[in-house]
């Protein structure tokens, strides 16, 4: 409870030395955030969301004290990278591809997924666990080829603070 009362009272714009925005940050725990221009903290869900804008590479993690970590507010959850997988929620057969700002475009047909992706576009897809759905808004559907690039999705995400339209880092 006091634990709480304290987070609660730290002004919300409070000047965080340990990090900076646009910075990927963590407390003692595992739990990587990105640290946004807003200055509010985005949580990757899964490591999968990670890894669809970092890849392997956890080497610009940032670990900062708790306290700093609570006194930054959550901003939401970050989505995966645009263009970069297709994903299924668990409870739908639907697969979608993921579009500028956490859109998920229901691909109609497996021939449009090989189109899109090539043979092998199944182990590209991941799944969705259902609480992370929210996170993410219907678009269009892609009922050709020609209804979405996945490689122009993603070379205009390339950094998650343009996904999320916040203003860009000045580190």
């Amino acid at each position: 409870m006091m634990l709480g009362l304290f987070a609660a009272s730290l002004p919300a714009n409070a000047s965080i030395p340990s990090a900076k925005p646009g910075q990927l940050i963590k407390g003692s725990l595992d739990t990587v955030y990105y640290y946004g221009t807003d200055e509010k903290r985005y949580v990757f869900p899964t490591e999968r969301t990670y890894k669809s804008w970092y890849g392997e590479d956890w080497s610009g993690v940032v670990t900062i004290p708790d306290t700093d970590l609570m006194s930054i507010p959550l901003g939401g959850n970050v989505t995966y990278r645009p263009g970069v997988k297709l994903l299924k929620i668990t409870t739908d057969p639907k697969v979608y591809a993921v579009a500028a700002g956490g859109t998920l475009r229901w691909i109609a047909t497996e021939q449009i997924a090989i189109d899109l992706y090539g043979a092998d576009w199944a182990k590209n897809v991941d799944d969705l666990p259902d609480p992370f759905y929210i996170n993410y808004r219907q678009g269009s559907h892609i009922t050709d080829k020609s209804d979405f690039n996945p490689s122009g999705e993603k070379s205009v995400a390339t950094a998650i603070w343009k996904d999320k339209g916040l203003a860009e880092p000045t580190n």
